[in-house]
């Protein structure tokens, strides 16, 4: 630099603040995106037809006994054999998502000074969690468990394990730093306390430890302990008049029709014990490999007495129970490439003309058979939307300048044929790293 250069008076952008201002261009790209292969399934699944939820109950008739009693005679007539008399019930489930604004803000927060109009940036964060609860219900039961506590590290902090209370699915899935969450005390067989995970303190996906904001309002008479359950709660005070947990108040997903732990004795109302052809098939892994899937498959098919149908059958695993199928038919590929260029890598897996859906929500142990034509999503009032059977999907907040306003959608998912579906449980993948695949990664 020349003797006497001005560069060094140059002032730099830090110097200039408060005489330069931001320009926001375009929308902020949420990357954080939640996908889920069952979820799908549930949302495109059958027109409800004739399944309606509306009464007390949606009664159904289940025909779990083969129907008798033709025979051949020298004339006379066989007595009367008794119909098949079983009978299934649903009910609905509410579920909710609400949203807030004060007035001046939203007035504030729109033109060149926002990323976008801040009512439909809420509008855009309402519908992301929306569809995480979806995920959520589609692969869990209809118990609402998050996960199950392993051990107490404070009166703040405590690790868990067992994601859809299924033994080491991950326990992270569905919380996110702010997530309101509630406890249930096994041992005095009520609510714990509530509270909202530490925005300060993040997950930490190491050791599977969640920090809460409030010692007050997350132990205030008991200390927890391993065996509770975490559900989602509506507030993070267990004393508000509209407290609750999501105990018991989710939809059947296919922790409830699949059931993979066989931890149900009887599912919409009908007894497994009594009607062992109400069970879906299951089965525990051995190899996981292509021979052992082609197995079950015929074996599943022999139990339901329906044939596997590419057009009709889903199977869904977890990405590493498909790298393993994967893996045991490397040595039966017709190799197509050869000489200087070496390709690798596939692009999916088919076992018997049945192809792999591949999700990272699902259990992370099991290979599940979905029989389409047997799911069903039945709507009571049509889709999610948001309430304004006033006129407006928007609510004054009372004694505050502000407005509020709530999604809502009443239904529940449904098989009349669970006998249909089927899963390989308890998955060992020798040569698969379970913890590559899960969704932050642990380093």
């Amino acid at each position: 630099m020349a003797l006497g250069s001005q560069a060094t008076h140059v002032d730099t952008m830090a110097t200039l603040t408060g005489l330069t201002h931001d320009i926001f261009v375009g929308k902020v790209v949420n990357n954080v995106r939640r996908e889920s292969k069952v979820a799908m399934l549930f949302t495109d699944a059958l027109p409800q037809g004739e399944y309606r939820l509306e009464g007390q109950n949606m009664v159904f008739s289940a025909k779990l006994r083969f129907a008798t009693g033709g025979m051949g005679t020298d004339g006379k007539l066989p007595d009367h054999v008794p119909l098949d008399p079983t009978q299934g019930k649903l009910t609905p489930v509410r579920r909710y998502r609400r949203i807030a604004m004060d007035n001046m803000v939203g007035k504030r927060a729109t033109g060149p000074g926002a990323f976008e109009d801040i009512t439909d940036w809420i509008f855009d964060q309402l519908w992301d969690s929306w569809a995480s609860m979806e995920i959520r219900h589609s692969i869990g039961a209809s118990t609402g468990v998050l996960c199950k506590v392993t051990s107490r590290s404070s009166n703040l902090s405590f690790i868990v394990e067992d994601g859809y209370n299924h033994d080491g699915t991950n326990p992270l899935l569905h919380i996110s730093e702010g997530s309101i969450l509630g406890w249930y005390d096994v041992s005095a067989a009520g609510t714990g306390g509530a509270g909202r995970v530490s925005t300060v303190t993040p997950l930490n996906y190491n050791t599977n430890l969640i920090t809460m904001d409030s010692a007050s309002t997350w132990e205030p008479s008991a200390q927890i302990a391993a065996g509770d359950f975490i559900y989602f709660a509506t507030t993070n005070d267990s004393t508000k008049d509209y407290f609750t947990l999501e105990r018991n108040l989710a939809p059947n997903g296919i922790g409830t029709i699949l059931d993979p732990d066989a931890a149900a004795t009887t599912v919409f109302n009908i007894s497994q014990t009594d009607y062992p052809r109400w069970k879906p098939y299951r089965k525990a892994s051995a190899t996981l490999d292509h021979m052992e899937v082609s197995d079950f498959f015929a074996q599943l098919a022999e139990k339901r007495k329906i044939d596997m149908d590419p057009n009709a059958d889903v199977v869904v695993a977890h990405r590493g129970p498909v790298r393993q199928v994967a893996r045991s038919l490397l040595g039966l590929q017709q190799q197509v490439y050869t000489g200087e260029a070496l390709k690798g890598g596939y692009s999916s897996v088919t076992v018997d003309g049945i192809g792999f859906l591949e999700d990272s929500f699902f259990y992370h142990d099991v290979l599940a058979v979905l029989h389409t034509p047997a799911l069903f999503r039945v709507n009571l009032g049509g889709d999610a939307d948001f309430w304004g059977e006033d006129g407006s999907q928007w609510s004054r907040i009372a004694d505050f300048d502000g407005k509020d306003a709530f999604v809502v959608d009443y239904l529940n998912f449904f098989s009349p044929h669970r006998g249909a579906h089927g899963a390989l449980t308890g998955i060992i993948t020798p040569d698969v790293t379970e913890s590559d695949y899960d969704s932050i990664p642990n380093y």
